[in-house]
C-alpha cells in the first residue's frame, strides 16, 4: 500500500511547486490591483520590510565606525512602490512557506519512513528472541521427559532385576 501512495505523494508534491509561482503572481496582481487589501496587507509588509532593512543598513554602519544622528528614521515609501514591493514580497512569502512546508513533509515522510524500517528490523529480531525462548522452554521439558523416562527405566531394570533374582535362586 505504500508503494501505491509514493508516487502520488511525489506528484502531489511536484505539483504543488509547479502552482505556487503562477498563484503567487496572481496574488500580487490582485493585492496590487485591489485598493483595501493593498493598503491592508501590502503597504504594511512593504513598510515592515522597508523598516527592517533601513535598520539593518544603520547598524552595518554602526559597526564600521559611521555615526547617523540620534533622531534618523527612514523615509516613507511612495504607496505605489509600496503596494509592488508589498505584492512580490507577499508571492515570495507564499512561495516559500509552501517550499518549507513540502520540505518539511517530506522529512517527515522519510523520517517515518525510517522508523518503520527500524520498528520492522526490531519487530523480526523480538520474534526471533521469542520463538528462541519457545524453543528452550520446550527442549527443557522434553529434557524434563527424558530424564522421567531415564528414571522410570531406570526403576522397570532394578525391578526385573529383583524379579529375576530371587527366580534365579530357587
Amino acid at each position: 500500500m505504500v508503494g501505491n501512495q509514493f508516487p502520488m505523494f511525489r506528484f502531489a508534491t511536484l505539483m504543488a511547486r509547479q502552482l505556487s509561482s503562477p498563484v503567487a503572481a496572481r496574488i500580487k496582481r490582485y493585492a496590487v490591483s485591489h485598493p483595501r487589501f493593498g493598503v491592508a496587507v501590502c503597504i504594511r509588509i512593504a513598510n515592515l520590510f522597508h523598516w527592517c532593512e533601513w535598520n539593518t543598513r544603520a547598524w552595518t554602519l554602526r559597526l564600521a565606525g559611521i555615526t547617523l544622528p540620534a533622531n534618523a528614521r527612514p523615509p516613507p515609501l511612495p504607496v505605489r512602490t509600496a503596494v509592488n514591493l508589498g505584492g512580490d514580497l507577499l508571492g515570495e512569502i507564499i512561495i516559500f512557506s509552501l517550499g518549507s512546508l513540502i520540505i518539511i513533509f517530506e522529512v517527515n515522510r522519510q523520517a517515518n519512513k525510517q522508523e518503520d524500517k527500524k520498528l520492522n528490523k526490531k519487530s523480526e529480531w523480538l520474534a526471533v528472541a521469542l520463538s528462541l525462548e519457545e524453543l528452550q522452554r520446550e527442549l527443557a521439558l522434553q529434557q524434563l521427559d527424558i530424564e522421567r523416562f531415564h528414571s522410570t527405566l531406570l526403576q522397570l531394570k532394578s525391578l526385573q532385576e529383583q524379579t529375576n533374582s530371587p527366580s534365579e535362586r530357587r
